[in-house]
This record gives structure tokens, sequence and C-alpha cells, in this order.
């Protein structure tokens, strides 16, 4: 295998509907691509079409973040929620033989935490909470940009914890994307949206149930932060994946609900913000954590 430093390091991150990709040089970010996600293949074309994606890139090296749980070494996907279909794949093995690059894994939750913590919205944050909401939930905790590793690589299984009400469901069937639109649909909106995007377009264009919708989500979310908080002590609080996207709907009444939330918390509300990397703070953590561990 070709030095890790010997060339560009690639940041890919895997989610349930697209693949993000960058090249980390010199520490700048270049080659920005979307591409959606072959989430209807089995192991071995999955391999061949994510090596195809890559072989192009002038690197070295890559991190690749994915939504789920890894084995201790990050070299193996133990189980991904939204592509069970890759769980038990020897993923870095793979690519490595295929590639002749370095390869090393990343949950997509502290990916986005590195990414925020070193590049992004979370700079000069010494604890930074990150949460990707997207296709599924994820949350990590760094401390100065190193992610806390309590479970599977993680800092535990946020997306099931229970919040909304006396109806308590897992965090993330309610604040998914899909249980986005799903409550948007009870609120008696369009029963076929393509996504989180027609829905914020809806809010911009004054829809009532899209406006409520979103101001729900804020509610909801404020509600699992005011669990989180107490407990992670972070200094502040960013909000990456796909649905960040719409954070101007949401994040206002996220941001005035957790404050009442944490009116009596002794060490005060942490502020909430939006990823400054936007959809690509996974795949810049991915390089970052690929090229610090594996020059």
């Amino acid at each position: 295998m070709r030095h890790a430093g010997a060339a560009g390091t690639v940041g890919c991150d895997i989610g349930g509907s697209n693949v993000k990709l960058l090249l980390l040089r010199g520490g700048r970010l270049s080659r920005r691509q979307s591409v959606p996600c072959p989430a209807d293949c089995g192991q071995k074309e999955f391999v061949d079409r994510l090596v195809d994606l890559l072989r192009p890139l002038p690197a070295a090296s890559a991190g690749i973040a994915l939504p789920g749980f890894l084995d201790e070494k990050r070299r193996k996907i133990l189980r991904l929620s939204n592509l069970p279909q890759l769980d038990g794949l020897h993923l870095a093995a793979r690519l490595e033989r295929r590639l002749k690059w370095n390869i090393l894994l990343e949950a997509d939750s502290n990916a986005g935490a590195v990414g925020e913590a070193r590049l992004g919205a979370g700079r000069e944050l010494k604890r930074l909470l990150y949460l990707s909401i997207g296709t599924g939930l994820g949350a990590a905790l760094t401390i100065e940009g190193v992610p806390v590793r309590v479970s599977n690589n993680t800092v535990g299984h946020v997306a099931g914890v229970p919040i909304g009400g006396q109806k308590r469901r897992g965090a993330e069937k309610l604040l998914s994307a899909r249980g986005i639109l799903g409550r948007f649909r009870k609120r008696g909106g369009r029963s076929r949206l393509p996504g989180t995007l027609a829905l914020f377009e809806l809010a911009r264009d004054g829809d009532q149930a899209a406006l409520d919708t979103w101001l729900e989500t804020g509610e909801l979310l404020a509600e699992l932060l005011a669990i989180l908080v107490p407990l992670l002590r972070p200094d502040g609080i960013v909000i990456g994946g796909g649905v960040a996207g719409a954070s101007e709907w949401f994040l206002p009444a996220a941001r005035r609900a957790l404050r009442r939330r944490l009116r009596s918390y002794e060490a005060g509300c942490p502020e909430i913000r939006a990823a400054g990397l936007e959809a690509y703070a996974g795949a810049a953590g991915a390089a970052l954590s690929a090229r610090d561990t594996l020059i």
C-alpha cells in the first residue's frame, strides 16, 4: 500500500440516501461530490460500486463514515440499521485489497463531530455534542476534537432514547427524516413528499402544516437535548445531517424550548448551532480521522 502521507486522504460518508465524498489535502477540503447510495444491492456489488467511486481520486488512504456500529478495531461493520445487508461486512479489508489504500472505518456521528470540532461550527468548543439528523439519528461527543467512545465506538445509542411526551417513542422514530414526514402527514399535510427538502420549501411558502411540523421538530429536539446535556455536559451543540438544511425552521424553537427545560440546570444552556460544513461534516471528519490514524 502507498504511504498515507504520499497523497490526499479521501473522506467518504455513507448515508441511507447518499454517499458524500471529498478530498483532504494539506488541511484543505476539495472535490466535494454527492451521489445516491447503492442501498438496494448486496455486499459484493456495494463494494464494487464503492471502489468505482473511490479509485479515480488522487489518494493513498480513506476514512469511511458509516451509520451504525463497528467492531472495536474499526475494521468490520457490525450493524447498520439503514443498510442491514452490509451487517458483518469486513469492509476495510475488502477495500484495502481492491484499492491498495489504507482504510479506516468510523461511525458517521463521530466523523461529523470531528469535522465540526476541527473545521466547522465547533472549532472553539472543548466539549462538543454533535447530533446528525437525516435518514437516521446519531450523536457524538468530542473532547478537544477526539470522539468519546462508550459502546461500539460511539457515545451510546441515542436513537433509542424515549421522547415525545406521554406517547414516548425512540428519538429516531420522531426526529429522523421519515419521522418528520410522518408527523407532517398526521397534521393533514400532503401524503407524499420526496423528502425534508420539500417540507422545507413548503414552510418557506407559508404552509401551516409544514410550519407546525418544523416547530414540533424543534421542541422534540429540545426534549432529547435536555436529557443529553446534563449527562454529557457539552460546551456547545452542533446539529448536522440532511435535516440540518432546514435548521432555520426548527432551531429557533429548539433553542427556546431547551432554555426553558434547562432553566434550573447549574451549568446553563449551551448554544445550539447548525453544522458549518453542512452535509459534508461526516466526510470531512472521516478524512481527518483517517489521516491522523493512518499516517
